[in-house]
C-alpha cells in the first residue's frame, strides 16, 4: 500500500483529433512556424481562417497581396478608358435623330406587355426607339421575336426632360409616335432565324403544362418570364429565388453539357470553334441579358486560353470578363443585373471554398456542404447590392436556395432537350415528356410560395 503523501501518477492524455483533410490542404499552403498547435474541431476552423490569405480559390491561386505597378497602371487606363466610353454613349443616347421616318424597322428584344399594350423596341439606322401598340396592331407585333424586321413609318421623338434613366441605360434614345406598319414580315440572319425557332420550340413544348408552370418553366429554361404572373414574380423576389429565371452561369454549364458529347469528339480548334458557337447562339436566344452576358464571356475566355494549352484562375476569368463587357457597354455599370451576377461569381470564386471547408470540417456531409456553401457565398457577396439597391434581403433566401436549386438545376438541364421534342410531337407526346418537368416546377414554385410566406 502506497504511503498517504505519495504523488499520484498523472493520466495518460488522450490523442488531439487528426485535422480533416481539407484543414491539411490549407495547411500545406502555410509557411512553417506560422501555426501553433491547437486540438479539436476549434484548431481546424483557426487553421482554415489563418489560411484565407493564402489558400488557393477556385480555379487558380490568389495574386499577390501588393498591388504591383503594372496592375495599377492598368487599372487607371481602363478607368480612364471606361469614363471616355460612359461619356461618349451618354452623350449619343440624348442626342438621337428626330422627325418623319419611313423605312425598315428590326425589333430589339420581344415585344413585352405594358397594361392594355404591347410595347418594343426598334432599331432604326442604328438608333434604338420604343413603340407602344395597341388594339389591332398590338396584337400583329406580340407574337414576332428579336431580329425580325417590318417596314413602318412614324415619327421620331426624343424623351424629354421626364425620361427615366432604365430607359437610357437600355441604350433606348428616343419614341416613335404615330406608327403604321406595313405589310410582311422578315425573319432577320440566319442565326436570329434558328435562334427564335429553338425559342417557338421550346414555348410550344412548355404550352402542355398549365400556364402558370408553363411560364415558370420558360424562366429556369431560356430566362422568358414575361408571361410570369405578378403573384409568382413577388414570391420569388421575397424568397430570395428570382436568380433562377435569370439566365447565368449555371445554364451555360448546363448547355455546355447537353452539347458535350459532340464537341469533345471533335479536333480542338473545331472544338473551340463549336464552343464558342454554342455560347453565342445560347446568348442570343437569351436575349444577351446582363447576367448571361458576364457567364458566357467568362465561358468563352476560358475556351480560348485552354485551346493554347494554358490555364486561367476563375478570379482572371471574372476580372477580364467584366471589364471587356463594360469597355463594350459602359451603361452596364448601371445594370443591377449585372452587378448582381459579377458579385455573386466573386463569391462562389472567394468565399466558397473557405465556406465548403468549414462546413467539411463541422462534420456536414458533401452532398449538402456543396450546395450549402454555394448559396452562402452568393448570400454574402450579393448582400452589399440588395441593400443598396433595394433596401432588404430575403432572409430565409439561404433556406429557399437550399432546397430549391438542386431540382432547378435538373430542371433547366432536362428542360431544354425535352422542351424541344415536346415542342416538335406535341399532343400526348408532348405531356409524356413534359410531366417529370412538372414535378421539379412545382417543387420550386412551392419552395418560393412557402418561404416567402414565413415572417422576417
Amino acid at each position: 500500500m502506497s504511503p498517504p503523501n505519495a504523488a499520484r501518477p498523472r493520466p495518460t492524455p488522450r490523442p488531439a483529433k487528426p485535422p480533416c483533410r481539407e484543414t491539411r490542404r490549407f495547411r500545406s499552403t502555410i509557411p512553417p512556424g506560422t501555426m501553433r498547435r491547437r486540438r479539436g474541431l476549434a484548431s481546424s476552423v483557426v487553421d482554415m481562417l489563418r489560411s484565407y490569405d493564402t489558400a488557393p480559390a477556385l480555379g487558380g491561386d490568389r495574386p499577390a497581396r501588393g498591388v504591383s505597378l503594372l496592375s495599377l497602371v492598368v487599372f487607371l487606363a481602363f478607368l480612364v478608358a471606361f469614363a471616355l466610353r460612359a461619356d461618349a454613349e451618354w452623350r449619343r443616347v440624348h442626342h438621337p435623330p428626330t422627325g418623319p421616318y419611313s423605312g425598315i424597322a428590326t425589333l430589339v428584344g420581344d415585344p413585352e406587355y405594358r397594361g392594355a399594350g404591347v410595347a418594343v423596341v426598334f432599331r432604326i439606322e442604328g438608333w434604338r426607339y420604343e413603340a407602344v401598340f395597341y388594339g389591332a396592331d398590338a396584337w400583329r407585333v406580340r407574337d414576332h421575336m428579336q431580329g425580325e424586321s417590318v417596314l413602318l413609318s412614324a415619327t421620331r421623338r426624343t424623351w424629354g426632360a421626364s425620361v427615366s434613366r432604365y430607359k437610357l441605360v437600355r441604350h433606348v434614345a428616343g419614341r416613335l409616335d404615330d406608327v403604321v406598319l406595313g405589310g410582311d414580315w422578315t425573319q432577320g440572319s440566319a442565326l436570329a432565324r434558328a435562334t427564335n425557332r429553338v425559342r417557338r420550340l421550346i414555348a410550344h413544348g412548355a404550352s402542355s403544362l398549365p400556364p402558370a408552370e408553363a411560364s415558370l418553366l420558360t424562366g429556369l429554361v431560356i430566362g422568358d418570364d414575361r408571361a410570369q404572373s405578378r403573384e409568382m414574380r413577388t414570391a420569388f423576389r421575397d424568397s430570395g429565388l428570382s436568380h433562377l429565371t435569370a439566365v447565368s452561369g449555371q445554364n451555360i454549364v448546363f448547355v455546355l453539357a447537353v452539347f458535350a458529347p459532340v464537341i469533345t469528339r471533335l479536333r480542338p480548334r473545331a472544338r473551340l470553334v463549336a464552343t464558342l458557337g454554342v455560347l453565342g447562339a445560347f446568348t442570343m436566344m437569351t436575349r444577351a441579358e446582363p447576367s448571361v452576358l458576364r457567364a458566357a464571356a467568362m465561358a468563352g475566355l476560358a475556351a480560348i486560353v485552354f485551346a493554347r494549352g494554358g490555364s486561367i484562375p476563375a478570379w482572371r476569368t471574372l476580372v477580364v470578363s467584366a471589364s471587356v463587357l463594360l469597355l463594350a457597354d459602359p451603361f452596364l455599370a448601371w445594370s443591377v443585373g449585372f452587378w448582381l451576377s459579377v458579385s455573386a461569381t466573386a463569391g462562389l470564386v472567394a468565399i466558397g471554398p473557405r465556406c465548403e471547408t468549414l462546413l467539411r470540417c463541422m462534420g456536414c456531409p458533401a452532398i449538402v456542404a456543396v450546395p450549402l456553401a454555394a448559396s452562402t457565398a452568393a448570400q454574402i457577396a450579393t448582400l452589399p447590392v440588395l441593400v443598396v439597391v433595394f433596401g432588404r434581403i430575403a432572409p430565409w433566401g439561404l433556406l429557399a436556395n437550399l432546397f430549391a436549386v438542386p431540382m432547378a438545376g435538373a430542371v433547366m438541364l432536362c428542360g431544354l432537350p425535352l422542351c424541344i421534342v415536346a415542342g416538335l410531337t406535341g399532343g400526348v407526346g408532348a405531356e409524356i415528356l413534359t410531366a417529370p418537368l412538372l414535378l421539379g416546377v412545382r417543387w420550386v414554385w412551392w419552395c418560393a410560395a412557402v418561404v416567402a410566406r414565413l415572417p422576417g
